[in-house]
């Protein structure tokens, strides 16, 4: 079995049919048809039921190409990191980030990557915070920067712990949930939340909501902390993420914590896959990661 066999397979099973793989591959379909029947021969084997034009895998096609995807994208990124070695600083990395890690670490990274790499072509994906470990394991990315608990199921994923922060709730001043002390679910979520997504940690902590409660939860859902952070300015939303992401609102008294029975932490990664691992420039990113998620002068200072 050779490597184009495994991608006409793998594209005969995304068409559904050899006509359309064989466009894609920019090949004749009698070429195609006669390659798969030569290889179904060689392993005695029968890969595909053939009906009305249409191509149905059998369970050993099936089974081929959910491992022919895994094997191409290892091909892939091999032939990224040849031509990385080729090319020296010239190469390129992809980047998948959440509404958190867009803020930290992403921007102190990109100072430091252009400084270590002039010349390294960079792409920055921004996801949601599930859509980011989604776009590391389907081989978009290079490298993601996500919260624990979303890369929680992800377990074959190479993990490097970069800095960790106390989830909070945040309010304007004289909001009345500031008048509450160790306040639970129940009494917060009278008031509309505003975040980028409901957590799991969250979610057990609200335990069962009614129907307003529930609507409160998911009042304002939106993947950019800017805009977050400007409900809870403007309205009687409370915002809710990591403490950095309101560090200067709460400096300046814009936000005011708000006392509850909250207790998680956010704990922020870089990830990637064990292929990916095995390249110089993605140990050299977990480096520059690690240093661009450490606390500035300036900040330890405050």
């Amino acid at each position: 079995m050779e490597l184009r066999h495994l991608e006409q397979i793998l594209e005969i099973c995304r068409a559904g049919g050899f006509s359309g793989a064989a466009r894609k591959l920019q090949i004749a379909q009698p070429t195609l048809s006669k390659s798969i029947a030569r290889l179904e021969a060689q392993l005695s084997l029968r890969l595909f039921e053939r009906t009305n034009g249409a191509a149905r895998p059998t369970a050993y096609g099936a089974f081929v190409a959910q491992r022919a995807e895994i094997l191409l994208q290892g091909v892939a990124a091999l032939s990224r990191d040849l031509e990385q070695l080729a090319r020296g600083e010239e190469g390129r990395i992809r980047i998948a980030v959440g509404p958190a890690t867009r803020i930290k670490p992403l921007p102190e990274l990109m100072r430091r990557v252009a400084q270590r790499f002039p010349k390294l072509h960079v792409e920055t994906l921004m996801e949601t915070g599930p859509g980011v470990i989604r776009a590391l394991n389907e081989g978009r990315v290079d490298i993601a920067f996500g919260y624990s608990e979303h890369a929680a199921r992800y377990g074959e994923l190479i993990r490097k712990k970069l800095f960790e922060d106390a989830i909070i709730l945040v309010a304007r001043p004289g909001h009345p949930a500031l008048e509450l002390s160790g306040a639970g679910p129940a009494e917060v979520l009278r008031h509309p939340i505003a975040l980028p997504s409901v957590l799991p940690g969250v979610e057990r902590w609200a335990g069962e909501l009614d129907r307003e409660q529930a609507d409160n939860l998911r009042a304002f859902v939106s993947d950019d902390y800017g805009l977050i952070i400007q409900r809870a300015l403007d309205t009687d939303a409370i915002a809710l993420g990591a403490a950095f992401l309101f560090r200067d609102h709460l400096a300046d008294g814009r936000l005011v914590p708000v006392s509850t029975t909250l207790d998680l932490t956010y704990a922020c990664w870089m990830l990637t896959t064990a292929e990916r691992w095995q390249s110089p420039l993605i140990k050299a990113m977990a480096e520059l990661s690690k240093a661009a998620a450490s606390p500035r002068p300036q900040d330890a200072a405050a």
